[in-house]
């Protein structure tokens, strides 16, 4: 792991500017460019970069182990078998997290096997991890180096022809993930984000506290037609990217919400969305977006 925990913290602070025009910057999956996503060795990296908001996504096992993958099974492009033997990419579907109990599931290599899509990221042997294991190592860490403690961006991943097949039922999901969540008294910190309306107005319904962000990515949809797949207005809207333009932002602003796209890994498609106005941004690569929006 990365020493020179008080260079990280010194970096940390002058990453989190407060000027309305530099958006701060989280890192997807911990920043999967740089190590092997949703794992807490990329959360521990990212911690050190300076990153102060750490976006991960949440699936739940057979035995309702809620644990941190962005897939719903373990991917051929990026896990290997317990032996070290590769995963047939034609049936790679058939791993099903849901269908696994985790003790089966953490004995799978998600970190080793290169992923050519991040040229730059260290790779190395990683389970995928419990979300109550993540924070717990994340919040030790911090308070080890007297680190602020982080913010965290947590995706339900829900949606509704995953139902019975890679998740609970909807409701029973985000109930277990909720009951993890809340068990860690991150109070503001934490923001739980979906792109499944239904689990969005069930945890606004049912968990009124929980700050929420509403995840879009149909561009073929106008602004105000997304907006009424739910029922509340979120406090954070968090679209593809190229949703992004000057009414997007002035209708997002009008009703309140703090604008936050995801996934940015291209310079130029950084500074666009500085200039246009947005809060955060998502990328794979935190260490060189930040870069990027100091200089």
């Amino acid at each position: 792991m990365i020493s020179g925990c008080a260079v990280a913290y010194a970096l940390q602070l002058a990453c989190t500017s407060t000027s309305s025009n530099t958006p701060l910057v989280q890192a997807h999956r911990g920043g999967a460019a740089l190590y092997p996503e949703n794992t807490i060795p990329a959360m521990i990296h990212a911690i050190d970069l300076g990153i102060t908001t750490l976006e991960m996504d949440l699936h739940v096992t057979s035995d309702s182990q809620v644990v941190v993958s962005h897939d719903a099974y373990l991917n051929a492009v990026k896990a290997l078998k317990p032996d070290g033997s590769e995963i047939p990419a034609d049936s790679d579907k058939t791993y099903a997290i849901y269908k696994m109990t985790y003790d089966s599931l953490r004995r799978y290599d998600v970190g080793s096997r290169h992923n050519p899509a991040y040229p730059r990221r260290v790779d190395m042997k990683c389970e995928v991890p419990r979300i109550s294991d993540l924070i717990d190592s994340v919040e030790t860490y911090t308070s080890k180096f007297g680190i602020t403690p982080v913010n965290y961006n947590i995706e339900i991943k829900s949606w509704p022809d995953k139902d019975g097949i890679y998740s609970p039922d909807y409701k029973t999901f985000a109930d277990l993930c909720m009951r993890e969540l809340l068990s860690k008294n991150l109070g503001s910190r934490l923001l739980v984000q979906c792109f499944d309306a239904r689990t969005l107005n069930y945890v606004h319904s049912k968990y009124p506290e929980v700050r929420l962000s509403y995840l879009v990515e149909d561009k073929n949809v106008n602004f105000d037609e997304l907006m009424k797949r739910i029922n509340f207005i979120p406090e954070v809207i968090s679209p593809d990217y190229q949703m992004v333009d000057a009414d997007f932002i002035k209708n997002a602003r009008k009703l309140g919400m703090t604008i936050v796209p995801w996934t940015v890994d291209k310079k130029a498609d950084v500074m666009s969305l500085r200039e246009l106005g947005v809060d955060e941004i998502i990328t794979n690569q935190p260490d060189s977006v930040m870069e990027w929006l100091k200089k």
